[in-house]
Protein backbone atom coordinates (compact mmCIF):
# COMPACT_ATOMS: atom_id res chain seq x y z
CA UNK A 1 0.00 0.00 0.00
CA UNK A 2 2.72 2.64 0.44
CA UNK A 3 4.21 1.47 -2.86
CA UNK A 4 0.66 3.22 -4.50
CA UNK A 5 1.30 6.72 -2.77
CA UNK A 6 3.89 8.09 -4.62
CA UNK A 7 2.24 6.34 -8.20
CA UNK A 8 -1.17 7.94 -7.32
CA UNK A 9 0.46 11.35 -6.34
CA UNK A 10 2.74 11.33 -9.55
CA UNK A 11 -0.67 10.66 -11.61
CA UNK A 12 -2.39 13.65 -9.82
CA UNK A 13 0.56 16.05 -10.26
CA UNK A 14 0.54 15.10 -13.97
CA UNK A 15 -3.33 15.46 -14.74
CA UNK A 16 -3.13 19.07 -12.93
CA UNK A 17 -0.12 20.13 -15.01
CA UNK A 18 -1.10 18.92 -18.19
CA UNK A 19 -3.99 21.07 -20.07
CA UNK A 20 -5.32 18.85 -22.97
CA UNK A 21 -6.16 21.15 -26.26
CA UNK A 22 -8.68 20.16 -28.72
CA UNK A 23 -9.04 21.74 -32.38
CA UNK A 24 -10.66 19.99 -34.84
CA UNK A 25 -11.10 21.62 -38.89
CA UNK A 26 -12.97 19.29 -40.98
CA UNK A 27 -12.69 20.98 -45.20
CA UNK A 28 -14.64 18.90 -47.19
CA UNK A 29 -13.09 16.67 -49.78
CA UNK A 30 -14.79 15.36 -53.01
CA UNK A 31 -15.75 11.88 -53.25
CA UNK A 32 -16.16 10.20 -56.66
CA UNK A 33 -18.45 6.56 -56.94
CA UNK A 34 -17.59 4.18 -59.96
CA UNK A 35 -19.78 1.10 -60.37
CA UNK A 36 -17.99 -1.86 -62.58
CA UNK A 37 -18.20 -5.25 -62.59
CA UNK A 38 -15.30 -7.30 -62.25
CA UNK A 39 -14.96 -11.32 -62.60
CA UNK A 40 -12.06 -13.11 -61.52
CA UNK A 41 -11.80 -16.68 -61.78
CA UNK A 42 -9.28 -18.65 -60.55
CA UNK A 43 -9.17 -22.65 -60.82
CA UNK A 44 -6.46 -24.50 -58.67
CA UNK A 45 -6.54 -28.47 -58.65
CA UNK A 46 -3.59 -29.72 -56.87
CA UNK A 47 -3.33 -33.49 -55.78
CA UNK A 48 -0.50 -32.35 -53.02
CA UNK A 49 1.32 -35.60 -52.95
CA UNK A 50 3.83 -37.87 -54.43
CA UNK A 51 2.93 -41.56 -54.54
CA UNK A 52 4.09 -43.80 -51.54
CA UNK A 53 5.34 -47.03 -50.57
CA UNK A 54 5.63 -47.91 -46.91
CA UNK A 55 7.63 -50.74 -45.46
CA UNK A 56 6.77 -51.21 -41.68
CA UNK A 57 8.19 -47.73 -40.43
CA UNK A 58 10.00 -46.46 -43.37
CA UNK A 59 8.04 -44.38 -45.96
CA UNK A 60 9.61 -43.44 -49.03
CA UNK A 61 8.23 -41.40 -51.33
CA UNK A 62 7.83 -41.46 -55.20
CA UNK A 63 7.92 -39.27 -58.26
CA UNK A 64 4.69 -39.44 -59.56
CA UNK A 65 2.60 -37.80 -62.23
CA UNK A 66 -1.10 -36.78 -61.99
CA UNK A 67 -3.80 -35.75 -64.92
CA UNK A 68 -6.60 -34.15 -63.60
CA UNK A 69 -9.38 -32.75 -66.22
CA UNK A 70 -11.89 -30.35 -64.62
CA UNK A 71 -15.32 -28.75 -65.66
CA UNK A 72 -16.64 -25.51 -64.12
CA UNK A 73 -20.63 -24.28 -64.89
CA UNK A 74 -22.38 -22.11 -63.96
CA UNK A 75 -25.89 -21.19 -65.01
CA UNK A 76 -27.40 -17.41 -63.70
CA UNK A 77 -31.35 -16.58 -64.22
CA UNK A 78 -32.86 -13.22 -63.38
CA UNK A 79 -35.85 -13.39 -61.03
CA UNK A 80 -37.17 -10.20 -61.99
CA UNK A 81 -40.07 -10.95 -65.06
CA UNK A 82 -39.09 -7.78 -66.96
CA UNK A 83 -35.79 -7.77 -67.28
CA UNK A 84 -35.15 -11.87 -67.79
CA UNK A 85 -31.99 -12.52 -68.24
CA UNK A 86 -30.32 -16.00 -68.46
CA UNK A 87 -27.01 -16.80 -68.47
CA UNK A 88 -24.29 -19.81 -69.09
CA UNK A 89 -20.65 -19.77 -67.82
CA UNK A 90 -18.57 -22.80 -68.89
CA UNK A 91 -14.93 -23.67 -68.20
CA UNK A 92 -13.33 -26.71 -69.16
CA UNK A 93 -9.32 -27.84 -68.58
CA UNK A 94 -7.06 -30.07 -67.15
CA UNK A 95 -3.73 -30.20 -64.88
CA UNK A 96 -0.94 -32.19 -65.55
CA UNK A 97 0.99 -32.23 -62.22
CA UNK A 98 5.08 -33.71 -61.89
CA UNK A 99 5.83 -34.58 -58.12
CA UNK A 100 9.69 -35.38 -57.73
CA UNK A 101 10.60 -36.22 -53.92
CA UNK A 102 14.07 -34.27 -52.97
CA UNK A 103 16.26 -35.51 -50.64
CA UNK A 104 17.49 -39.30 -51.91
CA UNK A 105 17.56 -41.26 -54.90
CA UNK A 106 15.39 -43.76 -53.11
CA UNK A 107 17.92 -46.58 -53.32
CA UNK A 108 17.26 -47.76 -49.80
CA UNK A 109 13.77 -47.96 -50.56
CA UNK A 110 14.57 -50.57 -53.70
CA UNK A 111 16.66 -52.64 -51.55
CA UNK A 112 14.56 -53.13 -48.46
CA UNK A 113 11.45 -53.54 -51.80
CA UNK A 114 13.94 -56.59 -52.83
CA UNK A 115 13.98 -58.30 -49.79
CA UNK A 116 10.41 -58.11 -48.97
CA UNK A 117 10.01 -59.24 -52.35
CA UNK A 118 12.62 -62.24 -51.51
CA UNK A 119 10.68 -62.87 -47.73
CA UNK A 120 7.23 -63.04 -49.70
CA UNK A 121 8.41 -65.84 -51.88
CA UNK A 122 9.63 -67.95 -48.88
CA UNK A 123 7.04 -67.48 -47.86
CA UNK A 124 4.92 -69.24 -50.72
CA UNK A 125 6.81 -71.87 -50.53
CA UNK A 126 6.76 -72.75 -47.23
CA UNK A 127 2.90 -72.52 -46.84
CA UNK A 128 2.76 -74.71 -50.13
CA UNK A 129 5.34 -77.42 -48.27
CA UNK A 130 3.54 -77.03 -45.24
CA UNK A 131 0.15 -77.47 -46.89
CA UNK A 132 1.81 -80.52 -48.86
CA UNK A 133 3.21 -82.16 -45.41
CA UNK A 134 -0.44 -81.59 -43.71
CA UNK A 135 -2.06 -83.63 -46.89
CA UNK A 136 0.34 -86.57 -46.52
CA UNK A 137 0.12 -86.87 -42.54
CA UNK A 138 -3.65 -86.91 -43.19
CA UNK A 139 -3.35 -89.19 -45.89
CA UNK A 140 -0.89 -92.01 -43.52
CA UNK A 141 -3.66 -91.43 -41.12
CA UNK A 142 -6.28 -92.57 -43.11
CA UNK A 143 -4.29 -95.59 -44.78
CA UNK A 144 -2.66 -96.73 -40.82
CA UNK A 145 -6.47 -96.81 -40.02
CA UNK A 146 -7.51 -99.07 -42.83
CA UNK A 147 -9.26 -96.32 -45.14
CA UNK A 148 -8.69 -95.46 -48.00
CA UNK A 149 -9.98 -92.25 -51.02
CA UNK A 150 -12.27 -94.55 -53.62
CA UNK A 151 -9.79 -94.86 -56.66
CA UNK A 152 -12.92 -93.21 -58.81
CA UNK A 153 -13.38 -90.40 -56.85
CA UNK A 154 -12.59 -86.78 -58.03
CA UNK A 155 -10.44 -86.78 -54.79
CA UNK A 156 -8.40 -89.20 -55.09
CA UNK A 157 -5.38 -87.63 -56.20
CA UNK A 158 -5.39 -86.43 -52.85
CA UNK A 159 -3.27 -89.40 -51.64
CA UNK A 160 -2.75 -90.76 -54.51
CA UNK A 161 1.05 -90.72 -54.01
CA UNK A 162 0.98 -91.77 -50.56
CA UNK A 163 2.21 -95.13 -50.54
CA UNK A 164 2.96 -97.53 -47.78
CA UNK A 165 7.18 -98.60 -47.82
CA UNK A 166 6.82 -102.08 -46.99
CA UNK A 167 3.86 -102.31 -49.35
CA UNK A 168 6.15 -100.48 -52.52
CA UNK A 169 9.21 -102.56 -51.49
CA UNK A 170 6.91 -105.76 -51.65
CA UNK A 171 5.70 -104.66 -54.72
CA UNK A 172 9.17 -103.85 -56.46
CA UNK A 173 11.77 -106.32 -54.61
CA UNK A 174 13.60 -106.68 -57.89
CA UNK A 175 14.52 -102.69 -57.49
CA UNK A 176 15.95 -103.41 -53.96
CA UNK A 177 17.93 -106.66 -54.53
CA UNK A 178 21.75 -106.78 -54.33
Amino acid sequence: MIRLIPLVLLLVCQSLVSKAKAETDVIAQPNAVGNSSIINQNMNINNGMTGKQQFNNLICSQPTISITPFYTGNDARNPDPENGTYSVNQGWGGQISFMIPLGNDNATCSELAAVKLELAKEELEKNIFDKNLVRILKCQQLHSSGYMINPKSEWAFLCADVINIKAYVKANRDSFDD
